[in-house]
């Protein structure tokens, strides 16, 4: 970093860690955050950060409806092109609309894969998800043995 970069971070380092009060002091809204009981007094959560695999579960859901969605409008789309080369033989659009249909279904296919891995790797983040929690209750409750 250049020197006068570090100036503006450590500007920007002391306005955070200089108390303010009065007109100074920040306000509901204000863009200056501040932890909870950062000031030693008691925070306003539950002092229980609670964590959901459901929506990462749901995502994957998602990913797969939109997988098996692709697949079928890949299939709709080579039906309904059944016969056209050989209908508009002679046509120079033809040969055209085979190479934006080809185009299309090399598009639909990707997009299919990406959903089926997007899938997968939505199902890993719940059970890691899951798993980290239950290892950090685990200990927390050895810890108060």
């Amino acid at each position: 970093m250049t020197g006068q970069q570090t100036d503006v971070w450590r500007q920007l380092i002391d306005l955070t860690e200089r108390p303010r009060s009065g007109a100074d002091a920040p306000t509901a809204g204000s863009p200056r955050t501040t932890l909870a009981s950062a000031n030693g007094q008691e925070g306003g959560g539950s002092g229980r950060l609670r964590q959901s695999s459901g929506p990462w579960t749901s995502a994957a859901t998602v990913a797969d409806d939109l997988r098996s969605s692709m697949r079928a409008a890949k299939d709709k789309l080579v039906t309904s092109h059944e016969g056209v080369a050989s209908e508009g033989s002679g046509l120079s659009s033809i040969a055209a609309l085979g190479a934006v249909r080809d185009s299309w279904e090399q598009r639909l296919e990707d997009a299919r894969k990406e959903c089926e891995s997007l899938a997968g790797k939505l199902r890993k983040v719940a059970e890691d998800h899951e798993e980290n929690e239950a290892a950090t209750t685990s200990s927390f409750e050895q810890r108060g043995k």
